[in-house]
């Protein structure tokens, strides 16, 4: 069946993972690698806020009780530093969206907290590139479950052989093709994105 929709992941897709930087902040803080990462996303307590089972505040003020276990030094400013590691936009992937607009339904499926709104509209301003946004915390479902991709292809009315979703983590690629969508892994090489898009039909470059 031919793509009539495209969605796309936030973290690691849309938004820029920089995971030297990451890295670099442990060294310079003393928090054993991948630590800050374990500590946020591999917890009970992320697996409970990204389907709207916990505060966002109480899954960080946790997370913030275990990093400053994890060193001897302040931790003043680590919080402003990682987001700036973690929000970056990926500027291929904007302009690769924006190219999509008019010729398919452009969306976002996300496992992420309620601030993912906020996020996409008062901090970057690109909301209104992506409807539906499916959010994980609001719909109560998390990739990879298959629910969470019935749901989106739901939302724009097509049978999930007629949607792609695009994520940077392969259990989600899996969930999605459990669905019954067309997915796509994207490692940061733009390039070898554009080339599995053209595979599948969809012609990413930008119209004039």
């Amino acid at each position: 069946m031919t793509v009539r929709a495209i969605f796309f992941d936030y973290g690691g897709v849309v938004a820029k993972i920089n995971l030297g930087k990451m890295h670099e902040l442990e060294r310079r803080y003393g928090i054993p690698e991948n630590g800050m990462w374990e500590t946020l996303f591999c917890t009970t307590d992320w697996d409970k806020v990204k389907v709207g089972r916990c505060r966002e505040q109480t899954w960080l003020d946790n997370a913030e009780k275990r990093i400053r276990s994890m060193t001897a030094r302040s931790i003043a400013g680590l919080k402003q530093e990682w987001m700036a590691a973690w929000r970056a936009l990926d500027h291929n992937i904007l302009t690769l969206v924006r190219s999509l607009q008019g010729r398919y339904r452009v969306g976002m499926i996300s496992n992420a907290t309620i601030a993912l709104d906020d996020e996409l509209n008062e901090h970057h301003g690109i909301g209104h590139l992506f409807n539906p946004v499916v959010n994980s915390a609001r719909v109560k479902l998390a990739k990879p479950d298959t629910r969470i991709y019935d749901l989106a292809a739901q939302q724009v009315g097509e049978d999930p052989s007629a949607c792609l979703h695009i994520d940077d983590l392969q259990p989600n690629i899996m969930g999605a093709r459990a669905a019954g969508f067309l997915a796509v892994r994207y490692t940061g090489d733009f390039a070898a994105l554009e080339r599995s898009l053209l595979r599948l039909g969809i012609d990413s470059r930008p119209r004039h």
